[in-house]
């Protein structure tokens, strides 16, 4: 891919032969493309794009709350762009014969600002509550920051639960469900977000037990 200053040619957009013309950011882009594929594939160009299969459905399944923890360095980057980076070479464990996902090394949120510290998690009646500290004396830390905390089900199902950072050194946040149990859940996270929406930290995997 290749990036297009020249004026003379303005915004480009839509395909001509094996290019493909179009403009993000304020600046164009110029794709290229084969004309036409031979061979059969390798083992690992499959292996490749069953990875990246694996992590483009996982993106899709996260209900968009992925693009709340990839808004750092979004000026030229997707969203998807940069959770397909942090992910794509170290959350796949594709040491069987098919591939699957890693969820501990796994970043639905990606960013600067500091994370906070889960102190204990517990599955319950009302849903998953993780108590944690709120890091709130750290630089770059502000009480109007947002957490969220997001749980994917074995079933499909996503579960939120969201609020503000807090001023007090621990806080809890309810993921709510009623009578959910443990081994319903295939992973948990918690990130944090500025209150502008601009800044995020990295998301923490919290292992979950009844």
């Amino acid at each position: 891919m290749s990036i297009a200053q020249n004026p003379l040619v303005g915004q480009l957009r839509k395909s001509m032969g094996n290019f493909t013309a179009f403009s993000y950011g304020g600046k164009n882009f110029i794709r290229s493309k084969v004309f036409k594929k031979t061979g059969e594939q390798s083992e690992a160009q499959k292996k490749h794009i069953a990875r990246f299969k694996l992590m483009a459905d996982l993106y899709k399944s996260l209900g968009g709350m992925t693009n709340l923890g990839f808004q750092e360095n979004a000026v030229l980057k997707s969203a998807y762009t940069l959770f397909m980076s942090a992910n794509l070479a170290t959350a796949v464990d594709d040491s069987g014969e098919v591939p699957v996902i890693s969820y501990p090394k796994l970043l639905v949120a990606h960013g600067s600002i500091p994370a906070v510290k889960v102190l204990e998690s517990t599955v319950g009646d009302e849903g998953i509550t993780l108590t944690y500290e709120t890091n709130f004396s750290l630089p770059r830390v502000s009480p109007m920051d947002e957490v969220i905390a997001l749980a994917k089900k074995k079933d499909g199902e996503l579960l939120v639960g969201r609020q503000g950072r807090g001023s007090e050194t621990t806080a809890t946040i309810l993921i709510p469900e009623t009578n959910l149990k443990a081994d319903e859940v295939a992973c948990c996270y918690i990130f944090v977000r500025s209150a502008d929406g601009k800044k995020a930290s990295n998301s923490v995997y919290v292992a979950l037990n009844n």
